[in-house]
């Protein structure tokens, strides 16, 4: 099993820009600006935009037993379980994931984007089943434990 410490390590050691377009500079592009480990297995992380916009995301760690929905393959070592975790964050930030077509809880006075199987849960209704039904309760990768 991976470890909760070795996935820290890693995600703490991402803290370049993710470019939307490597040629030039966009508001979407972001970096990874907090990273904690909770009790429980759980990941906390803040997410900011080149413009500013941040929201953070609680993320299961494998022990954690919860899905883990960005998983499209089994991830050999904690280097490659981040790295599809950034392209699932990657897919929903560069589509505007931390704007207001998702939904947000409030934690604490943080303000935290909501997962859902599909990605992060969009505030429209309709979307938010299809897109629930068309993923499945595993998502859209199957991604269950690791």
């Amino acid at each position: 099993m991976l470890s909760d410490d070795a996935i820290v390590e890693v995600l703490r050691r991402q803290t370049a820009w993710r470019l939307l377009d490597p040629r030039k500079s966009s508001r979407l592009d972001y970096r990874l600006t907090d990273v904690r480990a909770r009790d429980g297995h759980v990941l906390d992380v803040r997410i900011t935009q080149r413009d500013g916009e941040s929201a953070c995301l609680l993320i299961g760690m494998p022990a954690s037993g919860s899905h883990q929905y960005w998983v499209y393959a089994r991830p050999g070592d904690a280097a490659d379980w981040v790295g599809q975790l950034l392209t699932w964050i990657d897919e929903e930030v560069f589509t505007d994931g931390l704007g207001p077509g998702r939904l947000r809880e409030e934690h604490g006075g943080e303000s935290y984007v909501v997962v859902a199987n599909y990605g992060w849960h969009q505030t429209d209704t309709e979307e938010h089943a299809r897109l629930t039904a068309a993923a499945g309760p595993r998502g859209w990768h199957g991604g269950g434990s690791v």
